[in-house]
């Protein structure tokens, strides 16, 4: 199946499941391809055929904008290596949850719970220690006969009452023994993601223009943090105390025009301000949707208050 296709029926699901999704982008490789928001779960999602063509530096980039947009990064597919992957299964590529469109579906539109993530050589699944502590108790079973019931050994069965994961064949012996579940279902909207995570990929030198590169560093001496995003529509989130920005930074031209659609639509999902910053001194105030700010406009800025001024002012103008 083609990537096209898989997009589209990751699409499809994520409409059916209630999530608003943003358009699609398709001028240029971007390390995601859409943003999905139901209630206050918020996704960002690749797709890729072969998930092993997921690299680290693009994982990076994902980690980063989860951490910003306070959202959890995906990547569906439908291969690793010259293998299938397996439905209701969890794989991991560089951090980033890995999952078929199937299982997206059978997770979001049949409520199946997703308790199998893929570890090197084994499928594996996550253990309720509590439980398993509570019920073993409650059966007066000592940790030594429950060992060999299980047939595991005395230290093992202590790391699972600690929170080790067990492979599933271990999994479904412990249930054998105790009658009841004992596995902890894997959400995959959750945001999973922690801020020690942060791994800011370096933009290559050379793939920053010199107008951004210029216009990078009059948002700094204003006040902003700036973090350079390389595969995205938008060329860097810009970060005060209280907000953040989905930054455009690019000269005026009919690619902006086109650009401007998508970033807002990106804006709109994720409930963040986006702002476009060009060259041109132009009429237009607003474009699709996007507020648009000039170069000699951020110059006389004061701080990020200013500038968030100048946002909500131009959000509500006409829009070409």
């Amino acid at each position: 199946m083609q990537r096209e296709e898989i997009i589209n029926q990751v699409r499809e699901t994520l409409a059916n499941a209630g999530f608003y999704l943003s358009e699609l982008y398709s001028m240029r490789q971007v390390g995601f391809d859409l943003v999905a928001r139901r209630d206050n779960s918020l996704l960002i999602i690749k797709v890729l055929t072969n998930i092993d063509a997921m690299t680290e530096d693009l994982a990076n980039e994902l980690r980063t904008l989860a951490i910003l947009l306070k959202a959890c990064p995906l990547l569906i597919g439908e291969k690793t290596g010259f293998r299938n992957l397996e439905h209701d299964v969890l794989y991991d590529r560089f951090g980033i949850q890995a999952i078929t469109n199937d299982t997206l579906k059978n997770h979001l539109l049949e409520g199946m719970p997703l308790d199998v993530y893929a570890a090197p050589g084994e499928l594996y699944v996550n253990l309720d220690k509590e439980k398993i502590k509570t019920l073993r108790r409650e059966q007066n079973l000592s940790i030594g006969s429950f060992a060999r019931e299980i047939k595991v050994s005395r230290r093992t069965i202590q790391m699972y009452e600690e929170g080790m994961n067990a492979t599933i064949e271990v999994a479904l012996r412990i249930e054998d023994v105790l009658g009841e579940n004992i596995t902890v279902p894997i959400d995959i909207l959750q945001h999973n993601i922690k801020n020690d995570d942060f791994k800011q990929v370096t933009k290559r030198q050379e793939v920053i223009g010199e107008f951004q590169r210029e216009i990078f560093t009059i948002l700094e001496k204003i006040g902003y943090r700036v973090i350079p995003i390389e595969k995205a529509p938008f060329e860097a989130i810009s970060q005060d105390k209280k907000k953040i920005l989905l930054t455009c930074v690019d000269r005026y031209d009919e690619k902006l025009l086109k650009k401007a659609r998508i970033v807002s639509s990106i804006s709109n999902i994720t409930e963040k301000h986006a702002v476009i910053i060009s060259d041109k001194d132009v009429s237009k105030k607003n474009i699709s949707g996007t507020p648009l700010i000039v170069k000699k406009e951020l110059k006389k800025a004061r701080g990020p208050e200013e500038i968030l001024e100048l946002i909500l002012e131009r959000l509500y103008n006409k829009s070409i």
